[in-house]
This record gives C-alpha cells, structure tokens and sequence, in this order.
C-alpha cells in the first residue's frame, strides 16, 4: 500500500538526501544532507551578485565565504536538523583546517546536485536534483583562479 503523505510530511524536510562523510583529517565523520530549496535560493542569489559585479573567477576569499555558507546548508545531525540556523553562524569554519573546509563545502555541493568540473564551481544545478527538477540555466561560475572582468 501507498502511503499518503499529510501536511507534517511534507514540512518534516524527511525527503533530502542525507550521508555521513568520513572526514579522515579529523578521524571522524559528520552528517551531510542535500540543501533545501530555500538554501539553493539563496546560494544561487550569492552566486547571482557576485556575477552582477562583474565577477567571472571567485577569490580564494570568496571560495572559502561559498564553502562556508554550503556546510551550514548541509552539516546536520542524524535526524536531518542542521547543526547551524544560518550562513553567518557557520562564520568559525575557517578557523578549521583549510583542506577538511574545502573538502566539506565540496562534499555538500556534490550531496545538492551543484555540478563541479575540473575548473572549480560551477553553479549550474544538477540533472538530478530531488522530484526530477530541471537544471538551472545559470552559466558557469569557475573558482580558483582570480581573474576579474574589467568594468568599461
């Protein structure tokens, strides 16, 4: 028989994908689940303002601001309730091991469908994000290197 989802079903967030990563840097592990519809919202609108200024490659500073904001949206205990109420709580990340953030924020972009390349972050949704959305039509975001667009 099929269960028929009722209003705390749906407002529960029961359907995000949810893995524990092995952080060996650490020797410890830690919850991850995919963000939130909301959290893709608002990681796409900091994308979007970063491209509005004219940014084509993110600074090393920017990467570890997107790194920072992807782990508060995913880091989560074994219920699936996140371990931090917003992006800014999760300001203390970068007193950790650059490498263990990085391979985190990467690890959470991977969980929420957020394509990654050999040039670094890209923004453009996955195919298979959750209920067979449609991928963004965002442009491609490359990270790591620092170039800038000139502003005539």
């Amino acid at each position: 028989m099929t269960k028929i989802l009722g209003r705390d079903d749906l407002l529960a967030g029961d359907s995000l994908k949810r893995e524990l990563v092995p952080v060996p840097q650490l020797d410890a592990s830690l919850w991850m689940r995919e963000m939130s519809s909301d959290h893709v919202i608002e990681f796409r609108k900091y994308i979007e303002k970063l491209k509005t200024n004219g940014i084509v490659e993110t600074t090393f500073e920017q990467d570890i601001e997107i790194m920072k904001m992807v782990i508060a949206f995913s880091a989560c205990d074994e219920n699936g309730n996140l371990l931090f109420s917003s992006a800014e709580e999760a300001n203390g990340l970068s007193k950790n091991n650059l490498n263990v953030l990085m391979d985190l924020g990467n690890k959470a972009l991977e969980i929420s469908g957020v394509r990654m390349n050999g040039a670094g972050l890209t923004t453009e949704v996955a195919d298979n994000l959750p209920n067979g959305q449609k991928k963004s039509s965002l442009e491609n975001l490359p990270r790591s290197s620092r170039k800038r667009v000139k502003k005539s």
